[in-house]
Order: structure tokens, then C-alpha cells, then sequence
């Protein structure tokens, strides 16, 4: 019995799904089958049952599936204990960013890191929320800044901020959007972002009780994209404080003044299994530092 057996079979039972459970520990389809039916035949009694609905844990499964969590926990554990007897930490951390590097303060992680674990390296992504939250969860990389909420026990969340949200028009309708009630806006042409996107349950929020819908819009899934279609007059918009006051400042866009303030909270994610990592216990403080030395 091997521990990336153990792992598959924790992933399959969780996925529900052969493809899925590939796609989450970066193996081929085949090679995911493999593993269970060695696992299955070295324990001697099936873990899944194949149904059309997908993989389905037996009831010995279920059982077992705790103890494969278990041990796979203790050898995360042997892993994170033998760090702690390094007199210094290496390796590479791969950390998510949701937007930008400036705002993030990512400047700031980096100098963090370098006073305390020179000898630790960070590699940044791009992402949005809700995939980074999964691809925690996951494990599948170290850390990451969401605005989503965090729904999943498998995540730690490390509250950063409170960030102010507004409503952006484009300069050119300053006269158009001057005294406009929200279902006013609403009515006109936006810029919105993507389903899945934290700014949508922002501006669903202020209009599901009116009974108000967005009916004339683009969707967009880039912040970038965003901000440059407002510019060139396409419809409003929802933007960070941080990047309305450039827009404004620039000339480009005017902020609709109305009802209750917006905002959204920031956070950084980990994997709750690794809260005793030394390397993930070295990022976080990286990040509380940054963030609490910086305006």
C-alpha cells in the first residue's frame, strides 16, 4: 500500500469522479482507475460502487476512506516536524493572486520573506476566487488571496481586509448617471463581471430586493478588461475603491454616489492540513506582515 494510492482513492471518493479526481491530483484517467483497483484488491473488498451517477463509496469505504485521511495527515505531519528541526527553510511556494500584484501587496510579501526565510522562494499565479479556493482545498497550490467566501472546512481563511466597493461610470456620463436611483443604473447599459465572480454577489445583493435585474450588458471575467471597457464607454461598472480613484483621477470614469456603502472582505487561504507547516506558518506571517506595514 503506497501513500499515492491512499491519496487517489481520498480524491475519487471526494470527486465522485474518475475524470475529476485525474484532473485534482494531476494524473491520467487510467492511472487513477489503476490505483483503486490495486488498493482494492490489496484490502480485498471493494471501496466504490460505479453507478451512472458517478463513484459511490461502499460502506467499508467510507470507513476506510477516515483512516486513509488519517494517515495521510500523520505523514503531512512527519513532513512538517522534520522541517521544524531545519535550521533554515527552503523550497518554493506557489502562492494565487485574484488581482492586482500593487493592491495585493505583493512587494511587501516578497520583502517579508527575504528578512525572515531568505533561502524560501515564491512563485505567483494568476486566478480568480472561487478557483483558488478549490485549488486549496485541493492542494494544489500553497496559498492564495480570495474575495469569495470561504465555504469549505478543508481551507483556513486569514481575514486581511474590508475593501471598499464602488459603482463606476464611464466620465462621458456623468450628466446621464448624476442623481439616478439604482434601478435607474440598472436599466442601463453595465460592464459585468462573470457569475462566479465575489463583485456579483456585491451588485445581486442590491437588487434582488428590489426585484431589479441587470438586462442590457457584457460579461467580463478580467478586472483589466473591465476598467478598460468603462473607459471607452461601454456601461458601468463595479470596481474596487482603489481602482475607482485612479479611474477618476485619470480622467476616465465618475463614481455613482448611492445607497448603503459597498464593500468586500479580502483574505488569504491555505490548506487547513498544513496550518502546522513551518512553511506555511512562515507564509502567512509574511503576509500579516505586509499587510499590516503597508497603507
Amino acid at each position: 500500500m503506497e501513500l499515492y494510492q491512499l491519496k487517489t482513492f481520498v480524491a475519487v471518493a471526494e470527486e465522485g469522479n474518475l475524470t475529476k479526481a485525474a484532473e485534482r491530483i494531476f494524473a491520467s484517467q487510467p492511472a487513477v482507475s489503476g490505483h483503486i483497483k490495486a488498493l482494492e484488491e490489496e484490502l480485498g473488498l471493494p471501496l466504490f460502487v460505479r453507478t451512472p451517477r458517478g463513484m459511490q463509496l461502499t460502506e467499508a469505504g467510507k470507513e476506510l476512506k477516515l483512516k486513509a485521511e488519517a494517515i495521510l495527515l500523520a505523514a503531512d505531519d512527519l513532513l512538517h516536524q522534520a522541517r521544524n528541526y531545519r535550521k533554515d527553510l527552503t523550497g518554493t511556494l506557489c502562492v494565487v493572486l485574484n488581482t492586482d500584484p500593487d493592491f495585493l501587496r505583493v512587494t511587501g510579501l516578497i520583502d517579508a520573506m527575504a528578512q525572515t526565510h531568505p533561502k524560501l522562494r515564491l512563485k505567483f499565479q494568476q486566478g480568480d476566487s472561487w478557483n483558488i479556493l478549490k485549488d486549496v482545498r485541493d492542494r494544489r497550490v500553497d496559498g492564495g488571496f480570495s474575495f469569495s467566501e470561504n465555504h469549505y472546512a478543508e481551507v483556513t481563511a486569514l481575514p486581511l481586509d474590508d475593501i471598499p466597493i464602488r459603482v463606476v461610470a464611464p466620465a462621458s456620463w456623468a450628466a446621464r448617471i448624476k442623481g439616478r436611483s439604482m434601478d435607474q443604473l440598472a436599466a442601463m447599459p453595465w460592464v459585468k463581471p462573470n457569475m462566479e465572480c465575489p463583485y456579483m454577489a456585491i451588485i445581486e445583493g442590491v437588487l434582488k430586493d428590489s426585484g431589479i435585474f441587470l438586462s442590457d450588458y457584457i460579461e467580463v471575467d478580467s478586472e483589466d478588461v473591465i476598467r478598460q471597457l468603462v473607459a471607452a464607454g461601454k456601461g458601468l461598472s463595479l470596481l474596487k475603491e482603489h481602482d475607482a480613484v485612479a479611474m477618476v483621477t485619470a480622467g476616465t470614469a465618475v463614481v455613482c454616489d448611492f445607497g448603503p456603502p459597498l464593500s468586500l472582505p479580502i483574505s488569504f487561504v491555505y490548506p487547513k492540513c498544513r496550518e502546522n507547516d513551518p512553511l506555511i506558518r512562515a507564509l502567512a506571517d509574511a503576509v500579516i506582515q505586509a499587510w499590516n506595514t503597508s497603507d
